[in-house]
């Protein structure tokens, strides 16, 4: 039996794109069986857009419209939990100004048809390269998320706190090359890298993990300038978290257990990049 998903995402002001994404996502050669959209209050023709595509589609397609009236990431997993629904395989979420090639969920669902261990992925991309999955573009397992979640965390730093949750449980999460997507607006559109910061605050990581993250940053990652990594590493060392709410910590538990795992990945690097280094020195 062929795998179902169905798409989400929210968007707000992004008419000049917003006909490509619904385009890339509606011609997928592995079909969404619904997709979901919320327009989060835009001030231009998006929702009128929209609005045609769900005319056109309407057993497909659902909108949501909302009035707010400023940009704020904080609502993002809000949005996403409006769409959220237990039916269905997978769920796959977009962006407003992220386009797949015609065979990006097929090739998806393939890798997750082979690998039973594999419960979160993406395809990769143009023109950055990552290790972990897309946001936008990113496939999730239902039978993982409904067995660990009722609904998306609505805390900073959500999106990579499932990532971590997949792997302490012994599951597989994998970025696929030969699966592209592209963003339409250039990425940070909006923000300087500060909630990156909060978000591993957040999570509880380990000072010596954000150091690394930040120097692989500034050496390889060229999406993020380097005020944007300062602005990352300096959030991570100055941010209070706020008492409750989405500028609050996770629970301590799992800041304990992200923040173990990667102990153990510092641990192995070290291992494997220094003292065999070393070793290998001593005996040459």
């Amino acid at each position: 039996m062929e795998k179902t998903y169905y798409h989400f995402f929210c968007v707000r002001d992004s008419e000049d794109s917003i006909s490509d994404v619904m385009e890339s996502v509606i011609n997928q050669s592995h079909k969404p069986k619904k997709i979901c959209v919320v327009n989060d209050g835009s001030s231009d023709k998006t929702g009128q857009i929209l609005d045609n595509y769900k005319k056109q589609n309407p057993e497909l397609i659902n909108v949501i419209h909302t009035d707010s009236k400023t940009r704020d990431y904080s609502r993002i997993p809000t949005l996403w939990n409006m769409c959220l629904t237990k039916d269905y395989d997978f769920h796959m979420i977009g962006a407003g100004d992220v386009v797949y090639e015609n065979d990006y969920v097929k090739k998806l669902i393939n890798e997750f048809e082979k690998n039973p261990k594999l419960v979160i992925c993406s395809g990769d991309h143009i023109p950055f390269k990552t290790k972990v999955p897309h946001g936008g573009g990113r496939l999730v397992k239902q039978s993982f998320f409904f067995k660990n979640y009722d609904k998306y965390y609505e805390i900073m730093g959500y999106e990579s706190e499932i990532l971590y949750r997949a792997l302490l449980q012994g599951y597989e999460i994998r970025v696929f090359k030969n699966a592209l997507l592209e963003h339409r607006e250039e990425l940070g559109h909006g923000h300087n890298f500060e909630e990156f910061g909060r978000g591993m605050k957040a999570l509880g990581y380990h000072p010596l993990f954000v150091i690394g993250r930040c120097c692989m940053e500034l050496l390889k990652n060229k999406a993020i300038h380097h005020k944007g990594v300062f602005n990352m590493f300096w959030k991570y060392l100055t941010y209070k978290p706020a008492k409750s709410g989405y500028f609050s910590s996770f629970p301590k538990e799992i800041r304990n257990d992200i923040r173990d795992y990667q102990k153990q990945l510092i641990i192995k690097f070290l291992k494997t990049n220094i003292f065999y280094n070393f070793q290998k020195k001593s005996y040459s």
